[in-house]
C-alpha cells in the first residue's frame, strides 16, 4: 500500500512524529485524503493524542459521530482535552477500547461521574468583543463552541444584530480541562465564557466552557448572575 504525506508546513520533531502517526493509520484504511480535514476539525491531533486519530474516524465512519456536525466535532474536543489532563489516556487505546462516545464520557467523568476537589475559583475577567468569525476561530484551540468551530454558524448566530463577547477569567488558559465538584461551575467551566447579546442589549445566552457537555444550552448563568460575576465589568456589554 502506497502511503502518502503532506505538508502542514512548519513543526517540531514531535510534531511531526504525531503528523506522521496520524498519515500512517489513515493509510491503513485508504484514507489518506481525510487526513488534512482530521487536522484541521481537530488540532490537538498534533500531539500525543494523536493516538487516538484512528479512532475518531471510525467513530465517524460508524455513524457513532459526524465530523460535519460542529456539536460532534466540539464533543470529540473535549473528550480530547479530559483524556490528555487524566489517566483515560492510558486507559483507552487508539479507538478507545472500542467504547461508544458515551461511554467514553462516562468512564472520563464529563458526566461527571467523579468530580475532583479544586480551590475556589476567583473571579478577574477581561471582555473581549467578538466581531468576526476570524476573531472567534482564535480562539479555536481552547474551546469548543459551534461559533468558533463552524463560519456558517457563527454567521447565522450574528444575521440578527446579536454580538459576542468572550470572557476570559484570570490565567484561562491554563485550567485543567477536569470535572469540578461543582460542575459545570467549576474552574474549567468559568475560565472562558461566552455571552449573546441582542441588539436590543438583552442577554440572549450565557455559555460555559464546557458547553453543551455540561448540559449547558446558553443558560449558563442567568441575567443577576453575570452581574454579581462581573460587577462594574458588566456595563462592558452594553456598548458596542
Amino acid at each position: 500500500m502506497r502511503h502518502e504525506y503532506y505538508n502542514f508546513g512548519n513543526f517540531s520533531n514531535m510534531e511531526e512524529r504525531y503528523i506522521k502517526e496520524v498519515e500512517w493509520w489513515f493509510s491503513e484504511f485508504s484514507a489518506q485524503s481525510e487526513v488534512e480535514r482530521y487536522f484541521e476539525l481537530f488540532p490537538e491531533l498534533k500531539s500525543r493524542l494523536s493516538k487516538f486519530a484512528i479512532g475518531i474516524y471510525i467513530w465517524n465512519m460508524t455513524g457513532q459521530i459526524d465530523i460535519n456536525e460542529p456539536d460532534d466535532v466540539g464533543r470529540v474536543r473535549l473528550i480530547l482535552k479530559v483524556l490528555d489532563q487524566t489517566p483515560g489516556f492510558d486507559f483507552f487505546d487508539n479507538t478507545f477500547n472500542e467504547c461508544t462516545p458515551d461511554t467514553v464520557c462516562e468512564i472520563i467523568g464529563m458526566a461527571p461521574i467523579v468530580p475532583q476537589e479544586e480551590p475556589d475559583t476567583t473571579f478577574d475577567y477581561s471582555i473581549t468583543p467578538i466581531k468576526s468569525f476570524e476573531e472567534a476561530k482564535e480562539y479555536n484551540d481552547s474551546v469548543s463552541w459551534r461559533i468558533v468551530v463552524s463560519e456558517e454558524s457563527f454567521n447565522d448566530y450574528v444575521a440578527s444584530g446579536n454580538r459576542f463577547y468572550f470572557l476570559e477569567n484570570n490565567n484561562w488558559w491554563d485550567a485543567l480541562c477536569v470535572p469540578g465538584m461543582n460542575f459545570p461551575h467549576d474552574n474549567y467551566g468559568y475560565s472562558l465564557i461566552a455571552v449573546k447579546i441582542s441588539p436590543d442589549n438583552e442577554i440572549v445566552s450565557v455559555t460555559s466552557r464546557w458547553n453543551t457537555y455540561a448540559g449547558d444550552t446558553g443558560d449558563f448563568l442567568n441575567e443577576e448572575q453575570l452581574k454579581n460575576l462581573l460587577g462594574l465589568k458588566y456595563a462592558q456589554l452594553l456598548f458596542h
